[in-house]
């Protein structure tokens, strides 16, 4: 069965089983509390996989090759400031899923085999939280046609900027940054569908790096990032992730766009008073950028 199918079915069974079961702004979570849902009420899922914190000691730790097990501090804490300014604002909220278990246990931004290592108690968990981030999208896009997904992370790197990962190398940012024809590059990127639904009115260059990208826009907001008109692509001596399992399996499904963004610290994850600057800045240039982006009539979300 391929993507666009699954994603359709998905749809159908979401609703035939869960529509009247979720209510947004409530708080679900599974049995154990390791995993979390808060269901929201327009066109924009987040989720955060790496910022929990429970460790479960009679649980081995995950020491499969390429498992990785640093903590993504304060990111549930940034999700929370989006949502709270989004209540205070607008008086509606995106939904948010968040994984309250540490990631020496468990990994949600891998394909289950990796992001387990193997354990079978750790599936339950690993399946909980992809199930509610595909309810998430289902509910957001049968409600508006279409949905963005933000999947939230946190990096260590010297560079104090945002990285904005719409699954491009570098080297690609940067042909497409330089060049005059960027479609080389939309079939892989995480917003390709966003620039389908826009039929021929907007390039990948121009959601990258141009006046009107989001980089660009939190750049304006006192927040650098990459790709951004100011800071177009990563050099060959600096670290940047680029999207990873999650981006890659969401921010494709139909009618869903996005991207990942790796926070840095300093004046992002630092204090509490910079979660609520962050989010004060997501907030208004992701509305701006539903607003000019994409077919869905802001004055009508949480209606």
């Amino acid at each position: 069965m391929n993507r666009t199918i699954l994603f359709f079915a998905l749809i159908t069974i979401t609703f035939r089983l869960t529509a009247q079961t979720y209510k947004e702004g409530n708080i679900y979570y599974d049995k154990n509390k390791w995993v979390e849902f808060i269901p929201g009420n327009m066109p924009l899922v987040i989720s955060v996989p790496h910022g929990g914190l429970i460790n479960l000691t009679d649980v081995p730790d995950r020491t499969c090759p390429d498992a990785i097990t640093v903590i993504d501090t304060h990111t549930q804490d940034l999700a929370k400031a989006i949502d709270s300014v989004f209540r205070r604002d607008y008086h509606f909220h995106p939904s948010i899923i968040l994984c309250n278990l540490r990631r020496l246990k468990v990994d949600m931004n891998r394909e289950i085999e990796l992001g387990t290592c193997g354990n079978e108690l750790m599936r339950t968990p690993w399946m909980q939280w992809h199930d509610w981030v595909d309810t998430a999208l289902a509910m957001a896009v049968k409600q508006y046609g279409q949905s963005a997904y933000i999947d939230l992370h946190a990096q260590g790197h010297p560079e104090q900027r945002l990285e904005l990962g719409y699954l491009l190398t570098p080297k690609e940012l940067e042909e497409s940054s330089k060049g005059d024809n960027d479609t080389a590059y939309t079939y892989k990127a995480s917003i390709k569908n966003l620039i389908a639904a826009n039929k021929g009115k907007l390039t990948l260059k121009e959601l990258l790096t141009g006046p009107n990208a989001f980089g660009t826009w939190m750049v304006e907001s006192g927040f650098p990032s990459v790709p951004s008109k100011q800071d177009p692509y990563a050099f060959s001596n600096q670290k940047y992730f680029n999207g990873g399992y999650n981006t890659a399996r969401y921010a494709r499904y139909p009618n869903v766009f996005g991207w990942q963004i790796e926070t840095n610290s300093k004046g992002v994850r630092d204090t509490p008073e910079a979660y609520y600057r962050f989010a004060e800045a997501f907030v208004k240039n992701i509305m701006r950028y539903i607003a000019t982006y994409t077919s869905i009539d802001v004055k009508k979300i949480g209606k």
